[in-house]
């Protein structure tokens, strides 16, 4: 009984986030590439956030405002690498690097874990 117990605890603890996740639009951008990309920035609702730099093989995880239809834009060294279509919720886009070269493309929140994509 005690371990039916704790399977519902962990079951619980790993969908929870995906709830909240779903409240919201996320960005995951990921340099894939050997060298450390600078000069990294994004744009959401009109506003333009800094990343700043990512070393080889390492992430950057945020939030989006919500602020209803809006385009995202990445920013690699000043110029715009990728434009995608977001919502305030439901939408997560997945940013590859490689090489000078990024890479957008929409990933299901629904069938990821949030605790695994933030921690990635």
């Amino acid at each position: 009984m005690r371990w039916l117990l704790y399977a519902a605890l962990l079951v619980l603890l790993l969908v929870l986030p995906n709830l909240i996740w779903l409240q919201t639009s996320t960005l995951r951008i990921h340099n894939v590439s050997a060298w450390t990309t600078y000069s990294l920035e994004f744009e959401a609702c009109g506003e333009r956030h800094t990343v700043g730099s990512l070393a080889p093989g390492r992430s950057a995880f945020r939030f989006l405002e919500s602020c209803g239809d809006d385009s995202l834009k990445i920013f690699h060294e000043g110029s715009v690498e990728c434009q995608l279509y977001v919502e305030g919720e439901l939408y997560h886009v997945d940013a590859i690097l490689d090489a000078g070269i990024v890479e957008c493309s929409y990933k299901d929140p629904v069938s990821t874990l949030f605790v695994l994509e933030f921690l990635l």
